[in-house]
């Protein structure tokens, strides 16, 4: 009796052990067929560092450097950075390149404008400078509502609004 138990107790653990271990991409589905992915890959800009805010600014240059890729937000008003930050990832993971832009070859830097209330939903949106191509453009804005509503502000957020201005760099390698 207590040698099945023991042999039962061993197989068992062997079986949990290769679940857990072995990858589930081994399941297949009958008659499914992989479609070649025509995502172009985007990342995060990173943000100024904490040594960039100690250094002492000679000018205050006349227009904002524009960002060479990625996305990127400037707020008015002080919001936490940890807000600040779950903004950009869940509006960054909504955030998509269009097909038809990619197969007509179409970049460029687009400028939105959304405004949230204090729960975090969109109230309201709009581009302030376009890219020149409509499915950028559009696209920019759909990442901003999809990723909504992003949640209550923090205590340090003292308004009942939060005006945000985003840019989405579209670039083809």
């Amino acid at each position: 009796m207590t040698t099945r138990l023991v042999v039962c107790l061993v197989v068992s653990l062997i079986i949990h052990a290769v679940a857990l271990v072995q990858p589930w991409s081994l399941v297949v589905v009958a008659g499914a067929v992989r479609q070649p992915s025509l995502s172009i890959p985007v990342r995060l800009v990173d943000e100024v560092g904490p040594e960039d805010l100690l250094r002492k600014v000679e000018k205050v240059p006349d227009e904002i450097e524009e960002v060479s890729e990625g996305i990127s937000f400037e707020t008015e008003g002080e919001v936490s950075a940890d807000y600040l930050e779950l903004l950009k990832a869940k509006i960054f993971d909504a955030w998509e390149y269009p097909e038809d832009a990619i197969a007509g070859g179409a970049d460029g830097t687009v400028r939105v404008r959304f405004v949230l209330d204090a729960l975090g939903s969109v109230t309201e949106i709009g581009v302030l400078s376009g890219s020149g191509h409509a499915s950028l453009d559009s696209a920019a804005l759909a990442a901003v509502r999809k990723a909504g509503p992003f949640g209550p502000f923090t205590e340090d957020l003292a308004g009942e609004t939060l005006n945000i201005t985003g840019s989405f760099c579209y670039v083809l390698d």
